[in-house]
């Protein structure tokens, strides 16, 4: 199942209103009803479970990815000490090379970091919202299950199929479909390919990043005494 199915049926189950669904239940056979409405709540709540552990152990692996991006770029704190030291401008250069190649790195994890926790949020809103929605739905249809059982005249709900209404499981699901509305989804917005000429984009690419190097260097041997996070 798409995402994006996925994040409609999630819509529609939560927007759910119980007591329009009630009262269009009339006129229906609630029993089978109910069980089809707890089917797809209960596979909803399970695949939101599954959602929602990915994006904690992305968040997991996202954070762990920076502390050892983080433990790197000291490490090579003190090995370009030692190389400014020695005056071994090769040396300060492959370091401060890397140091940088390891903050970009940090800048994207960074990113997936803070988008892995607002998702495991989000899922984790929708997950107890799932939850609430379906103790709700099965209240509310129990209810009317039990008030028509009492009723004078009433009919055993789980024997109102046998008093002419179709008990075939494709006339429950059409009746199921009818009943809780679907929702429509919203296209996300995409960026257009670009024009440009790839190997003069990559041509930019690296002219910006030696810069980048030599202003470092620059940077540290100006001020020997400085951490590359004190230069940026």
């Amino acid at each position: 199942m798409t995402t994006e199915h996925f994040g409609i049926r999630v819509k529609r189950l939560l927007t759910a209103n119980v007591h329009a669904l009630i009262g269009s239940l009339e006129n229906r056979m609630p029993q089978a009803i109910l069980e089809q409405y707890l089917r797809e709540f209960d596979d909803v709540i399970a695949q939101a479970r599954v959602a929602l552990g990915r994006h904690e152990a992305a968040r997991h692996q996202a954070a762990k990815a920076i502390a050892r991006i983080n433990n790197e770029i000291e490490r090579l704190n003190d090995l370009l000490g030692t190389a400014l030291a020695r005056n071994d401008d090769a040396a300060v250069r492959a370091g401060a090379e890397r140091q940088i190649e390891l903050e970009d790195q940090l800048g994207v994890l960074q990113q997936s970091l803070h988008e892995a926790s607002e998702r495991a949020q989000v899922a984790e809103a929708e997950l107890l919202g799932l939850r609430a929605k379906r103790a709700e739905m099965e209240a509310g249809l129990r209810e009317l299950i039990a008030a028509r059982a009492a009723a004078p005249g009433g009919a055993d709900p789980r024997t109102e199929s046998a008093a002419g209404a179709d008990p075939k499981a494709e006339r429950i699901e059409q009746g199921f479909n009818r009943t809780m509305a679907g929702a429509t989804g919203v296209t996300g917005l995409g960026t257009s390919p670009s024009a440009a000429d790839p190997s003069l984009l990559n041509r930019l690419e690296t002219l910006h990043r030696e810069q980048r190097i030599e202003e470092r260097v620059a940077r540290l041997k100006a001020q020997p005494g400085q951490s590359a996070a004190d230069l940026n």
